[in-house]
Order: C-alpha cells, then structure tokens, then sequence
C-alpha cells in the first residue's frame, strides 16, 4: 500500500447529479474506505436539461464520421447530443477549469464509479513510472484509470502498469494534470460526447495520453444500464 506522501498532490472530485444522492453516498462511503488519504469532493454536475450548457462549451451536435474511420461497425451520421450527454460534457469541462484553476493532478470521477482494490497502489506506480519519463511529471496530459479501448492499447515497456492507448472510451474515471486541462479548454466546445472528443485529441496527439493497466475503476453497470446519460450513439453503430 503506497503512503499517502506518494499521492499527496493529487486531489479528486466526483460528478454528481444533485438528484443523485445516493449515488454520491455510495461513492463517497467507497472512497472513504478505499482512500482515507485522498482529498475527495463532491462536483455538482450540469443538468443539460435544465441549465443547457453554452454552446461556446459543448455544441449541439456531433459527427461520427471520426470513429467511423477506423471502426467499421459505425456508420457516419450527424446526431443530435442528447441534454444529458451535453450536461455530462460540461460538467468535466467544469472539472478542467478545476485542475487548470488548483495547478495539479485531479482525479475525476464519474459517480458510477467502481473503485477496485488496487486503485491506489497502480496510481502510486503509474505516477513514479511518469516521473522518470523524460521530460518530468508534466510528461502526462490525461490518465485514464480504465482500461476500455476500441482498438488495441501498447504497453509502455514491459513490466510497466502504462499503456498508450487507441481510442479509450468511458470518462468514468481519470486523472488530468493542469497543462492537460488548459490544453483541453483550449480545444473546446466539446464537440462529441466527452470520451470521444478527448480520445481523439490524444489519438490525434493533440494530448498526451496514458492509461493503466490493470484498471482501477470500473462502471457499476455498462453501456446505457441504469445510465442518468442516453447515449445518442446508439443508432450509429451495428
């Protein structure tokens, strides 16, 4: 188990609905548990269907035509974003304008999260693994702290909990460092649900981009179970 020195720096925040409070309590009760030493906070999040957010931060539609490139399941069409996926987009923008506002790491997490047993043991060692990369801590723009991609994620080196990713998708949880989240604010509106407007600025190497494995987060259900979010995705793949 790693001190709490080696995560000192880092603090975290969960996306939650105010309509939500039993999800927070169940995350908040997990973290507690999980990670005494962890700095976590509640973020309330935006309601796009009763506070839209602007469209200078998250436009109204999106394309799948990026996706559509390299994954041949998906047809290209135009979409409408749902309110909850444009809702869900501005709550993380909030969440950067966080990190860039503190000045280091911040955890994000989405209030179905799953936090795994390992979750701070593989982030102590993912974070030391960043630090002897060249060109120090800030070598990291974006951590993904699970591990769902759509193509197929390289292993940094062997041995290492670091994977370059594809196209990760699922925001459910993940660490953004302050020059990752300028960077980000910079590339917005947000125009495609959040995982896949930032999947294909690091797959585009617009943001350095990491995840680990094995995962440390997980969804408590998958696709659109139990989901607060529609996904308006559904129609565009087979």
């Amino acid at each position: 188990m790693p001190s709490s020195a080696e995560l000192s720096d880092h603090t975290c925040v969960v996306i939650n609905l105010r309509s939500r409070s039993d999800r927070w309590a169940r995350i908040a009760k997990s973290l507690s548990a999980r990670l005494p030493f962890l700095q976590s906070q509640r973020l309330d999040a935006v309601d796009g269907r009763k506070a839209p957010p602007r469209e200078k931060d998250v436009t109204l539609r999106w394309s799948t035509a990026y996706i559509a490139s390299f994954c041949d399941w998906y047809h290209v069409k135009t979409l409408k974003m749902s309110p909850g996926e444009r809702g869900c987009c501005a709550s993380h923008v909030r969440c950067w304008r966080r990190c860039a506002r503190l000045g280091k790491p911040l955890v994000v997490l989405e209030d179905d999260a799953v936090v795994l047993p390992r979750f701070a043991e593989v982030l102590a060692q993912a974070t030391r693994e960043l630090q002897e990369l060249k060109g120090s801590p800030a070598e990291a723009d974006v951590l993904w702290l699970s591990s769902k991609d759509r193509g197929r994620a390289k292993r940094l080196s062997p041995g290492s909990t670091l994977m370059r990713p594809e196209f990760l998708w699922t925001t459910v949880g993940y660490v953004v460092y302050p020059a990752g989240a300028r960077k980000l604010l910079r590339a917005c509106p947000v125009d495609a649900p959040v995982d896949n407007f930032v999947a294909r600025l690091v797959r585009e190497e617009q943001l350095i981009g990491y995840s680990v494995r094995p995962a440390v987060v997980r969804q408590s259900q998958t696709w659109n179970v139990g989901s607060d979010v529609p996904h308006s995705d559904d129609v565009a793949h087979d």
